[in-house]
């Protein structure tokens, strides 16, 4: 599976930092999903093991890309900053 990566800044809604990953990018990762979307994330090459998350579809064929406390300490990143992002779909996530 490719990577995806890009720059963005963070962003805040409410108490959550996230990323906003297109549509585009979105269909990159996995075509015509429209559910919340298993993914490995790194933030400025950090952490070193990729974070498992779930990307959270807007509606519009884009998805939120929440940012834990975990990931945004690894890469020393808060809101307002511009960073790398690397996203890969996690094809070993298995729903329960």
């Amino acid at each position: 599976m490719a990577t995806l990566k890009f720059k963005a800044e963070i962003k805040i809604i409410g108490i959550n930092p996230y990323v906003l990953v297109s549509a585009v990018r979105a269909k990159k990762l996995k075509a015509d999903w429209r559910k919340p979307m298993p993914v490995l994330v790194r933030v400025n090459g950090k952490p070193e093991k990729a974070w498992k998350i779930n990307m959270m579809p807007v509606g519009d064929g884009s998805f939120y890309l929440y940012l834990h406390e975990t990931v945004r300490k690894a890469s020393q990143t808060g809101v307002g900053d511009k960073v790398e992002v690397e996203v890969e779909f996690d094809a070993a996530y298995k729903g329960g």
